[in-house]
């Protein structure tokens, strides 16, 4: 298809958007009821409040409308059978999908996907290269044929006899702990709902520590469904209502919890001591504490205090899914931020009740983003610009600080270690590989891949080039651009690109390559990932130049990005595609009503869109650290400046979008994508699509989702931008 003229194809992109539209019955446009806000003088008017109550029967019937709507559109286009056909076979290229590795001695469990499989099953291997066994089936468990079953944590005894793990359904993360005796391979008879987090054993692996929700009142609103939180202590064997708590809110004399505060224990096999930490929600900073497991029985054990507030030792990391505390027998070391803005990595010998912090591991130019304990070694990430390095240090006398050296380049995702043997294994990712696990040789430090994530036909993307750039953002602030394209295109503005950010908690866009991304590249020639501020990439301080008052810096960074694309020829507006989700919907929404003509479509999945309404929600209170409150001046004012919700203006052209909610996601509830896409239906004067895609056996950004449900994903994302891009494979003769 030749190149047209961009008034031209506009008009072509929306009289093929009406032609697959009127195959289809349309989508109901949805009732507005105005409710006026009046936040500290400032009055914000709310058309489809009344949309926040997920069962109220006109919600759900317009839901489900909007969700057959856009489920039989995107059938209806002519290359989507092909497209599903070829993303489902990239998927299932490689024998099996391996992810969630844990070492504990010298025994490999993972979590894996076989070709055939829908959903992740737990495995274990006796050494690296062993053989994998099959332990748990989450598709075989009762109740799968109505909604799928998947494994959302799980933790195994230390003698390797028992293991603890949690089943959600339908992405809901309303976890069930559930207890697998490996030896007589049977579950055992008591379970629990309502719980979260993981299961650190004991020692002699004869009970261990769960973290348990409190049970929502009637007429209790969403807000307080995580507030509560305990952790109690369980024996094998006993029932889970028997079970004496040990740390929550009003249950430990030595130290005090507010209900929005979250209690977690960590215990390694290794050591004599249990480390309890507090969390304030999405505030990376921890209370700790430590005591002799030996000693813990209920609230009334006696707690160390490490750091007593969230300011003392500053107890924090860039990414909040990264761990910042680490144990090795006796010895607690952390990652402080108190004395060194990028980190330093300090130890304390609990064995000794006099004893100081001491500085372990120096700050360096770059930040630390993770710390982690192995049985002779501890190890650290560093990161730069998102990618990052892994560095040792042996615990022997003597030994010296060295960085791994990695066979290819890429990411050092993260470190799984052992205890009870030389095992250790880095995640290693790539703009150009698919992702594997390589082995560590304790010995000579050398990383070889084993074959724990077996390798596929489609693992490395040979005719990709990367090219890293920074650019200058709106306050000359120069942020990175990774720019992933086909070797050998030309820059004169004709090529198809997606670009894609996050900005938000001190979460790094890091590399990564899966083969079914290869259907992407099939049909355009660029992947562009926008470092913005409100991620770690450059450590806390880049994370707070993009978070409450300052969160504007975080889409205006994207948009300096998408222009660079723009300015260097890479492509142009009318070739122009924009994803993002979750917290980056805040990105992806400010960046489209601030250049609406800048983009040619866009992708928002699960956004985050109505913060004025955010703190109402399950996940709002302990979200208020890292966006504000709308309960003060100045946390509403920084919450109404990234509201995509209420920026949306009358008459303006938006460019086509297609989101997505999840019926059972508890991070975003589907009313807050459903109600950005009520008012861009209704306010847009582009003449294009405004699509809302729902899931009603998904949660959260495709969480635990089978193959088929993350094949329909990427499927249904690609091909409605290539629709609206106006590629001849994908729009009607």
């Amino acid at each position: 298809m030749p190149a047209l003229p961009r008034f031209m194809l506009c008009t072509l992109t929306a009289f093929l958007a009406t032609t697959v539209a009127s195959a289809v019955t349309p989508a109901p446009a949805a009732p507005v009821r105005p409710v006026v806000d009046d936040y500290f003088g400032t009055k914000v008017v709310d058309n489809y409040r009344w949309m926040e109550n997920l069962k109220n029967p006109q919600m759900q019937r317009w839901m489900k409308a909007q969700a057959d709507y856009t489920r039989a559109t995107l059938d209806s286009l002519p290359g989507y059978a092909a497209l599903l056909k070829r993303v489902d076979e990239l998927d299932s290229s490689q024998p099996a999908q391996v992810g969630s590795l844990q070492i504990v001695a010298g025994r490999y469990y993972s979590l894996r996907t076989p070709q055939d499989a829908q959903s992740p099953k737990l495995y274990v291997r006796d050494g690296v290269k062993g053989k994998d066994r099959l332990l748990i089936d989450p598709e075989k468990l009762p109740g799968n044929d109505k909604s799928h079953y998947s494994i959302h944590a799980y933790r195994p005894s230390p003698d390797g006899r028992y293991i603890a793990y949690n089943v959600s359904p339908g992405g809901s993360e309303e976890s069930t702990l559930h207890v697998l005796d490996v030896q007589a391979g049977k579950e055992l008879p008591q379970t629990l709902a309502n719980v979260g987090g993981d299961a650190p054993w004991w020692r002699d692996g004869s009970s261990f520590f769960y973290e348990r929700r409190q049970e929502l009142a009637s007429g209790m609103p969403d807000s307080e469904k995580y507030k509560n939180e305990f952790v109690a202590l369980h024996v094998i064997g006993r029932d889970f209502d028997a079970d004496p708590r040990i740390i929550g809110n009003g249950v430990s004399t030595a130290f005090k919890l507010d209900p929005v505060e979250f209690p977690e224990i960590f215990a390694s096999s290794n050591s004599n001591y249990a480390i309890a930490f507090i969390s304030p929600g999405t505030d990376p900073r921890l209370r700790v504490y430590a005591a002799q497991m030996a000693k813990i029985k209920d609230g009334k054990t006696t707690w160390r205090a490490v750091a007593a507030s969230y300011d003392d030792q500053y107890i924090a990391g860039d990414n909040p899914d990264y761990p910042v505390i680490a144990l090795s027998r006796d010895t607690l070391y952390w990652l402080s931020r108190k004395n060194a803005p990028r980190g330093e990595i300090l130890k304390l010998d609990l064995s000794k009740p006099d004893s100081k912090p001491e500085t372990a591991i120096a700050q360096g130019e770059l930040p630390i983003s993770a710390v982690y304990a192995g049985r002779d070694a501890i190890f650290w990430r560093v990161n730069d610009a998102g990618v990052n390095s892994i560095h040792r240090l042996g615990l022997l006398k003597g030994a010296k600080p060295e960085t791994l050296t990695l066979p290819y380049a890429g990411d050092a995702a993260d470190v799984s270690t052992d205890n009870a043997s030389d095992g250790v294994a880095l995640l290693v990712n790539s703009y150009l590989r698919s992702p594997a696990y390589l082995d560590l040789d304790a010995q000579t430090g050398k990383l070889t891949n084993d074959g724990l994530q077996p390798a596929g036909p489609d693992d490395n993307a040979d005719d990709l080039a990367v090219d890293e750039v920074k650019v200058k953002s709106w306050d000359g602030t120069l942020v990175p651009l990774s720019i992933v394209h086909k070797k050998g295109i030309r820059l004169d503005g004709s090529n198809t690109a997606m670009v894609t950010g996050y900005g938000a908690y001190g979460i790094s866009w890091s590399p990564f390559y899966f083969p079914a991304m290869r259907s992407w590249y099939d049909h355009a020639q660029i992947i562009a990932f926008a470092h913005v501020r409100g991620g770690g990439e450059y450590g806390e301080a880049w994370h707070l130049a993009g978070y409450k008052a300052t969160k504007p810096n975080t889409w205006k960074d994207f948009i300096a990005c998408a222009q660079y694309l723009v300015d260097r020829k890479y492509t142009s507006p009318r070739k122009l595609f924009a994803w993002s989700q979750s917290a980056g919907g805040i990105l992806m929404g400010r960046a489209i009503e601030e250049r609406p003509g800048l983009f040619a479509v866009a992708v928002d999945r699960v956004p985050m869109s109505d913060t004025l309404r955010f703190e109402t929600t399950a996940n709002g209170p302990d979200n208020v650290p890292e966006f504000g409150s709308m309960k003060d001046p100045e946390g509403f004012k920084a919450l109404y400046a990234m509201s995509t919700y209420a920026h949306v203006r009358d008459g303006v052209k938006y460019p086509p979008v297609l989101i997505y909610a999840g019926a059972n996601d508890p991070r975003v509830p589907a009313w807050q994508p459903a109600k950005l896409a009520a008012r861009l239906q209704a306010a847009t004067a582009s003449g294009k699509p405004v699509l809302l895609r729902v899931d009603y056996d998904a949660g959260h950004t495709g969480l635990d989702a089978t193959r088929a449900q993350s094949d329909r994903n990427t499927a249904d994302m690609l091909a409605f931008a290539l629709w609206q891009l106006g590629d001849p494979d994908f729009n009607p003769r």
